[in-house]
């Protein structure tokens, strides 16, 4: 249906079937926005929360970003003696090899802690789950304890009992 819903005439008014579709689908409509709006703001909660947790990337944009002005001010500085220097061409080629060399190393770096960091969640997630099987295997081996415990527990009842059903029965010749 569309939002220029036409109702057929009725006497006295418009067909109540009408309305009431129309009704029923605008609900639906408004319901299915509110189900996709709220999905949304999960989502970007979500996001938001884990942007939050990481505060070293705001850290490592400002250096980055500090690195990025430092060398900007040297190009423009090489360029100037470049002019002024009959030699500059080979040693811009060579600053240029250098900063292309620098920024392989740091892309490189920067795989290296990916890296890094996806074996730390990855020996973050095998710890979690060797805890659980400890911890199944506490509870397991605690309830075997109590087991033994209580079957120690009517094995020194039995010997009292035996103890005492013997101390009862004595040879007649002591009895006298």
């Amino acid at each position: 249906m569309s939002a220029n819903q036409n109702f057929r005439s009725a006497l006295n008014g418009f067909n109540r079937e009408d309305v009431v579709q129309y009704i029923e689908y605008m609900n639906h409509k408004h319901a299915t926005q509110v189900n996709q709006l709220t999905t949304e703001i999960q989502t970007l909660s979500a996001a938001l929360a884990e942007c939050k947790q990481r505060p070293d990337l705001s850290a490592e944009l400002a250096e980055a970003q500090t690195k990025c002005a430092a060398l900007e001010a040297e190009i423009a500085a090489l360029r100037a003696q470049a002019d002024a220097h009959p030699q500059a061409d080979s040693e811009l080629d060579a600053y240029r090899r250098a900063e292309r060399a620098e920024r392989i190393a740091n892309d490189r770096v920067i795989q290296l802690c990916h890296q890094a960091n996806g074996a730390i969640a990855d020996a973050t997630v095998r710890i979690d789950e060797t805890a659980i099987r400890v911890c199944e295997i506490s509870d397991k081996l605690s309830s075997q304890l109590g087991e033994m415990q209580a079957v120690l527990a009517n094995g020194k009842n039995a010997l009292k009992d035996a103890a005492a059903t013997m101390f009862a029965v004595r040879p007649i010749s002591t009895q006298e």
